[in-house]
């Protein structure tokens, strides 16, 4: 018998659209986008779009925390962005939450990115008292990208600026340059993110292959021992580059969306497979089932905790929104997401009704699909 050693979970790998996650990677991406960098076309013509203020603000704020930018994910992360109740979470209920947190709180991050700075590079040095500025220069001097030393030290000293600085950085690239490419291509990304779902449920190091179409980096492997969930995240416009937040016990990976809906369109031709089949193989019974991109539609509305939720829900009656919302208690934001994708997947139906949104089960559809299912259920007896 082999040693005895104490086990670990093992990895929870899911997948999620979120804006306050997507703005890590945009702005990330912004703050690297510059000609000869590699990135997409749009990127570059974006940044060059940030009005100058926001510029300084983007080369500050993510160039005083070593190469891997860890400041910026600091405030993101804090607003816990993957927890059920900020799920689909909106930019102005990120910024909330961020002005809410005191001065101080925005300090306490920039010295733990420059904690980690520090780790990754094994210095064994730790933060200086705030009296020591000649130790501050010091300190910060490693984790120096595009920032000056003396305005990081400034601004550690000036919490109140700190936190300014970094809620104007969030807001402006947002309504300066993502917020209506964001809208574009949300289709897309909502279309990454169902693929990802059935690549994710294949374990981690596959789904980061097929995802990403990288190996998995020796720096992202050497910490998996602290992760305890990986969640994948399409993005826009990161291309073929590694895009990835550690942040115990997360890691966040972001794909390329497009990549990932256009290696998706080679399964095409493999719906065909699933056009209707117009009577029971057993019985002979004439039988109305679903075609091929309904049947699919319907089953990645299926495939989520909260959505099945809903669908109980709504078993015993008809509900308006905010009474789902009262009930599964996860933000409004995220219910308006499912049940917009359940009413596209014909699984309920929406009545406006004194200006408020009634939902009800499709029950005609949701026969569909069990009729469909037990028909092929059958279809493959008959084979045998």
């Amino acid at each position: 018998m082999g040693e005895l050693v104490v086990g670990r979970p093992a990895l929870q790998v899911r997948t999620a659209i979120s804006i306050p996650l997507d703005m890590i990677s945009v702005m990330s991406l912004l703050y690297r986008a510059v000609p000869g960098s590699g990135l997409d076309r749009w990127l570059i013509a974006a940044r060059r779009a940030l009005p100058r203020q926001l510029q300084e603000d983007l080369d500050l704020l993510h160039g005083f925390s070593g190469r891997l930018l860890y400041y910026m994910e600091e405030p993101i992360m804090r607003f816990d962005p993957l927890g059920e109740d900020r799920q689909g979470a909106s930019i102005d209920e990120l910024l909330e939450f961020l002005g809410e947190l005191e001065a101080e709180e925005y300090r306490e991050m920039a010295i733990r990115a420059l904690d980690r700075v520090h780790q990754d590079l094994g210095t064994g040095l730790a933060a200086p008292s705030l009296q020591e500025e000649s130790a501050w220069y010091r300190y910060v001097e490693p984790g120096l990208t595009t920032a000056d030393a003396g305005e990081v030290v400034k601004l550690i000293r000036d919490p109140e600026g700190l936190k300014w600085r970094t809620m104007r950085l969030i807001r402006g690239v947002w309504d300066a340059v993502y917020r209506d490419e964001y809208e574009q291509r949300r289709g897309e990304l909502e279309e990454a993110e169902r693929i990802a779902r059935v690549e994710s449920s294949r374990g981690f190091g596959m789904a980061f292959a097929e995802l990403t179409g990288n190996r998995l980096p020796s720096t992202l492997a050497a910490g998996l021992n602290q992760v305890a969930s990986v969640t994948f995240c399409p993005s826009a416009h990161i291309g073929a580059f590694v895009s990835y937040v550690s942040y115990p016990p997360n890691l966040v990976v972001f794909f390329s969306a497009q990549n990932v809906v256009a290696a998706g369109a080679g399964l095409e031709p493999f719906v065909e497979e699933l056009e209707p089949i117009r009577s029971d193989p057993v019985t002979g019974a004439p039988i109305d089932v679903l075609t091929g991109q309904d049947l699919l539609e319907m089953l990645r509305a299926l495939g989520d905790a909260n959505r099945l939720r809903i669908i109980d829900l709504l078993s015993s009656g008809q509900l308006y929104a905010q009474e789902i919302v009262g009930r599964l208690g996860i933000a409004q934001s995220a219910v308006s997401r499912h049940l917009s994708q359940l009413e596209r997947a014909g699984l309920v139906r929406v009545e406006p009704r004194r200006g408020m949104k009634y939902y009800a089960i499709d029950r005609e559809r949701v026969e569909s699909l069990a009729d469909t299912l037990r028909v092929r259920v059958r279809q493959g007896e008959t084979r045998i």
